[in-house]
């Protein structure tokens, strides 16, 4: 997979009003962080990330940082985002080398659903739509496919059932990431429901007649 390529300038100390002045041109502060070098302050393009963010998953892609023509390869750790305009407004990077591996969080995206609702009439419970993974930074797919097209009512699919060849997904084998299930178990619950409770009320007028013929017996 292609990196892709972010262009950042240093970022110096300042103060609150050049930093003002710095967001209205477009950019946002960052660091970049590793093991190997020292935290680099920078400033980033807004627009670029807004961009990165509508096109990509960001946190399992590895792109290429430059800084004053030097290159360095990084994932974006965190994006923060305004609360009110979900604008970004910080992002973190992590410095990595491609001989070590590293642990991202990668979506996981279904295959075969509406064959599979055609087929049984069940409905999807899809509980896990990411997991975390360990690989080599060359190695990041953008998303693990999973396909479902084979399913039947009651069938799932765990951890432990999805091909792990140039990675290893760190949550636990018997996660379940999605199963089929059946339309008649949310329907059956509610109709039982209200049959006890029209129930209810008949055991109680049928008391409260008994009571009343006792008592005319014993007048």
């Amino acid at each position: 997979m292609e990196e892709i390529k972010i262009t950042a300038e240093l970022r110096q100390p300042t103060t609150k009003s050049k930093l003002k002045e710095f967001r209205r041109k477009g950019l946002i502060p960052a660091v970049a962080y590793g093991s190997k070098i020292k935290t680099i302050h920078l400033w980033v393009n807004e627009k670029i990330i807004e961009h990165l963010i509508s096109q990509t998953s960001v946190e399992g892609t590895l792109f290429n940082l430059v800084v004053d023509g030097k290159e360095h390869h990084v994932v974006i750790k965190e994006i923060q985002k305004d609360p009110i305009t979900d604008k970004p407004i910080h992002v973190d990077f992590q410095v990595v080398s491609l001989k070590e591996k590293i642990e991202v969080k990668i979506p996981i995206h279904l295959k075969g659903e509406e064959e599979v609702l055609k087929l049984t009439g069940g409905m999807i419970d899809f509980p896990l739509r990411e997991v975390r993974i360990k690989c080599l930074p060359k190695d990041i797919p953008p998303y693990i496919e999973v396909d479902i097209s084979h399913l039947k009512i009651g069938q799932a699919i765990t951890v432990k059932d999805i091909p792990q060849e140039k990675f290893t997904i760190l949550e636990p084998p018997d996660t379940i990431v999605v199963h089929i299930i059946s339309k008649k178990v949310e329907e059956v619950l509610p109709t039982a429901e209200a049959a006890t409770t029209a129930q209810e009320p008949e055991v109680i007028a049928k008391g409260k007649k008994e009571e009343t013929s006792s008592e005319k017996e014993n007048k």
